[in-house]
C-alpha cells in the first residue's frame, strides 16, 4: 500500500491529469463495450420438441394401383366402366372385337378335325396288326399323329387369344382414369384403357433422394402435408421402401418410399400433391438454442447483465434450426446468436468487460 501513499503525495496537477486519463479511458471502454454489446443478437434458451427429419415431395395414392391395357392391338368392342366406378377383382373392364378370332378359332378347330381323321385312318389300317406293323405304316401313323397334335395346339392358341381381347381388373378398387376411346376405334397395346386404385389404405408415395435413403427405416414416424389441406398435418409411418432407383426429371436418383397414413379423413383422390417429413430421431421437452449460437469448442456466449460470459455446454440433437442443450444452460438464459468465430478458443471463463484501466491500478480483478 506504500505506492498508494506516494501516489497521493504527487503534485495536484499530476493527480488532475491522471484523473482525466482515468475518466476518459473509462468512457472509451464503456463506449466500446456498449458498441460491442449492440452488435450482438440474442435469444432465450427455450424448451422445445426437436426432430431430425428427411423431407421429400410426393403424391397421395392407395395401397395398390394398376394401369390396364390390352395385350394386343385390335378394335374396341366395349368399355364397361367410367371414372369413379367401384370394381371388384376379376371384373371385366373392356373387350376388343373378336370376329376375326372367331374365324381363326373355327379354322383351327376344322384343321384339328381333319388331322384327327387322318390319325383314325392310319390307326384303322394297322388294326389287329400292331405286332407286324410295317415301317411305312408306322411312319404314316406317326406323321398323322404329329399333325393332329400341332392342330390341337393351334386350337388352344386361338382360344387363348380370346383372353388377350378382354381386360379383367386384378384388384378391387376405384376407377380413377379411363380411356376416351369409343367402340369401333382401333386400340394398340400401348393405349391406357383404365387405372384402378385400391383406396382401402391411403398411402403417400414419396421420392427420396438416394443420399438420404440410409437414414430411413420401416416403421419410422412421418408427417405429411397435402396442398389440398393446407392447414392440416397427417401422421403416418414408413410402410415400404422400394428396392429400385429411378431418375427424376432433373436427373437426380431417387427411391420411392410409401407412407401408410393414419387418417381416413382424406378424400380418395389419386395424385394429390404434397410433401413428407420422415422423422429420423426426435426429443421432446428439451432445452434448445438457435443453431448459430454454438461456437467452437461447444461454447456459447451467455448474457449476464451487461456482461457476456463464454459458457461450455453439452449439445445433443442438432436440427437445421436448433440445437439441444443437455447441460450448461437453464431455461430463460439469454445467449448470443451471432457469437465471434473465435469463441471457445482460449476464451477465459470470466467476463470480458473488465476495465483494463482498473486492472492496471489493481482496483479490479485481472
Amino acid at each position: 500500500m506504500r505506492w498508494i501513499k506516494n501516489f497521493f503525495r504527487l503534485p495536484k496537477k499530476y493527480l488532475a491529469l491522471l484523473l482525466v486519463i482515468i475518466i476518459a479511458g473509462s468512457y472509451f471502454w464503456v463506449s466500446k463495450s456498449n458498441t460491442t454489446s449492440n452488435q450482438y443478437q440474442t435469444a432465450k434458451v427455450a424448451q422445445k420438441d426437436l426432430a431430425l427429419q428427411v423431407s421429400a415431395s410426393g403424391v397421395l395414392t392407395g395401397k395398390l394401383s394398376v394401369s390396364l391395357k390390352f395385350r394386343s392391338a385390335g378394335k374396341l368392342a366395349y368399355l364397361n366402366v367410367k371414372t369413379g366406378d367401384l370394381v371388384y377383382a376379376g371384373q371385366v373392364i373392356a373387350g376388343l372385337d373378336v370376329q376375326d378370332l372367331n374365324i381363326a378359332l373355327q379354322q383351327a378347330q376344322n384343321s384339328f378335325r381333319d388331322k384327327q381323321a387322318a390319325v383314325d385312318k392310319a390307326i384303322d389300317e394297322v388294326k389287329n396288326h400292331s405286332a407286324d406293323e410295317s415301317f411305312t405304316q408306322k411312319q404314316t401313323r406317326t406323321s398323322a399323329e404329329v399333325a393332329r397334335d400341332n392342330a390341337y395346339d393351334s386350337v388352344k392358341a386361338a382360344q387363348r387369344a380370346f383372353t388377350d381381347m378382354v381386360i379383367v381388373s386384378p384388384i378391387s378398387g376405384t376407377v380413377v382414369a379411363q380411356s376416351d376411346l369409343v367402340s369401333g376405334q382401333n386400340v394398340s397395346s400401348s393405349d391406357l384403357i383404365a387405372t384402378v386404385v385400391d383406396f382401402s389404405d391411403l398411402q403417400f408415395s414419396a421420392d427420396v433422394d438416394e443420399t438420404d435413403i440410409n437414414k430411413i427405416n420401416l416403421s419410422q414416424k412421418a408427417e405429411v402435408s397435402l396442398n389440398a389441406y393446407p392447414d392440416q398435418i397427417f401422421t403416418g409411418s414408413v410402410g415400404q421402401i422400394l428396392s429400385q432407383t429411378k431418375t427424376s426429371s432433373n436427373g437426380a436418383t431417387t427411391i420411392n418410399v410409401r407412407i401408410n397414413l393414419d387418417s381416413k379423413d382424406i378424400k380418395s383422390i389419386n395424385g394429390l400433391n404434397g410433401s413428407v417429413n420422415i422423422i429420423e430421431s426426435q426429443v421432446k421437452g428439451v432445452l434448445a438454442i438457435p443453431q448459430g449460437s454454438l461456437g467452437s469448442g461447444d461454447t456459447v456466449l451467455l448474457k449476464s447483465g451487461n456482461r457476456y460470459l463464454p459458457v461450455k455446454v453439452i449439445p445433443g440433437l442438432k436440427t437445421d434450426s436448433d440445437i439441444e442443450v443437455k447441460s450448461g444452460l437453464n431455461a430463460g438464459d439469454e445467449v448470443v446468436t451471432n457469437p465471434p468465430q473465435t469463441l471457445g478458443q482460449n476464451s477465459p471463463n470470466r467476463a470480458r468487460t473488465d476495465n483494463p484501466i482498473l486492472r492496471f491500478f489493481r482496483f479490479g480483478p485481472r
